[in-house]
């Protein structure tokens, strides 16, 4: 099994065609609220029935999200509405700033109501690449797999080489090639690239000029993010209005 996943990898490999490493992802972000309540582990069933009946109509959209990269520097940022023609550089969306070359962060977090800035080593995540294999934007994918320690979730992954970027949304990176959607937790969040734009020319990065923020470590933020989960969960709460999935 494990040398037909790695043939299928090769063989991924040798047809792709190497792109500028340069270009701008659109991807869109769905939270299935419906999902992440159900599986409160302080829920009687009567209570998630009554979830089914309060949230199971419920028309989620998503939020769109833009990935830009250029040679080993990456930007991800929310996007704002049509009618703004732009990014938000609001208080409130998370910036994902990633310097790939140099393994290296400085981005801006926001946690319980405090906004942090994380100059760090980027978080690594343990893959295992799968031998399963789908379109997601018109590029042949691979499915890998890891686990969300944070959340305590697995969180699978569909990567492409045929945009040889080591990166991905939410700051998931460190397979070999682009990561085109996420899945978390069985459906709880998917992100999922709707429009891939590559440029044969440099990009500037959307960069806003305020990058500030309480410093702190990836490994602080984190211990707060869990702390906060765990206690949430003791007094039968659900963590996830206050603090990203």
């Amino acid at each position: 099994m494990r040398n037909k996943i790695w043939l299928i990898l090769a063989v991924c490999i040798i047809s792709g065609n190497l792109h500028s490493q340069s270009g701008k992802i659109t991807f869109n972000r769905k939270v299935n609220w419906l999902n992440i309540i159900k599986k409160l582990p302080y829920l009687s069933q009567e209570e998630k029935d009554r979830t089914m009946l309060v949230w199971g109509k419920d028309t989620n959209k998503g939020q769109d999200y833009i990935l830009t990269y250029v040679d080993s520097m990456s930007i991800y940022l929310e996007k704002e509405s049509d009618e703004n023609y732009g990014y938000n550089w609001n208080d409130d969306p998370d910036i994902i700033l990633r310097n790939h070359s140099a393994k290296s962060t400085k981005d801006i977090r926001f946690l319980l109501g405090k906004k942090y800035l994380i100059e760090d080593y980027m978080p690594r995540y343990k893959w295992k690449i799968l031998n399963e294999l789908k379109d997601v934007a018109g590029y042949v994918c691979m499915k890998a797999e890891t686990r969300d320690t944070v959340n305590n979730i697995v969180v699978e992954a569909w990567f492409t080489d045929k945009i040889p970027f080591r990166g991905g949304p939410e700051g998931f990176s460190g397979l070999p090639g682009m990561i085109l959607a996420l899945d978390m937790n069985i459906d709880d969040v998917n992100i999922v690239a709707t429009k891939v734009e590559l440029s044969e020319t440099p990009i500037v990065l959307p960069i806003p000029k305020k990058m500030k923020g309480k410093a702190t470590t990836y490994q602080d933020y984190n211990e707060k993010k869990m702390k906060h989960i765990k206690l949430s969960v003791e007094g039968k709460r659900n963590p996830y209005w206050d603090v990203p999935y």
